[in-house]
């Protein structure tokens, strides 16, 4: 029998359990094009969209910054460095999620639509 295993990055690795066996993390990878994937720790792909938020922290130095992050649809939270983290206090507001109104179309938009067939 030929069997497929599923490679898990070294970088999942998040140290070792008590008799030595690696503890994989869900990691959160991004390419040069800005697109983002977070395997999960089972080494499979996660499906759902992800979010990228900014969050309000402050630095050594007093002053306050934004700092990049990323939420997934079932509410797992990842710093700019892909690794987990807990829910910041301080978001901006969802982007992606804006109530707007839909737009309505045009005038001409119905007439090119009634010509089709």
């Amino acid at each position: 029998m030929n069997f497929m295993i599923k490679q898990i990055p070294i970088s999942n690795q998040h140290g070792e359990d008590k008799d030595g066996n690696p503890i994989y993390i869900d990691r959160i990878y991004g390419d040069l094009h800005k697109h983002s994937t977070l395997v999960q720790k089972d080494g499979s792909d996660y499906t759902g969209k992800l979010y990228h938020r900014r969050r309000l922290i402050q630095g050594v130095d007093g002053n306050n910054y934004y700092s990049q992050c990323t939420v997934t649809d079932d509410g797992r939270w990842f710093d700019n460095c892909g690794m987990p983290m807990e829910k910041p206090k301080q978001v901006e507001k969802d982007p992606d999620k804006v109530d707007r109104e839909p737009e309505k179309p045009t005038v001409n938009e119905f007439d090119m639509l009634k010509k089709l067939k």
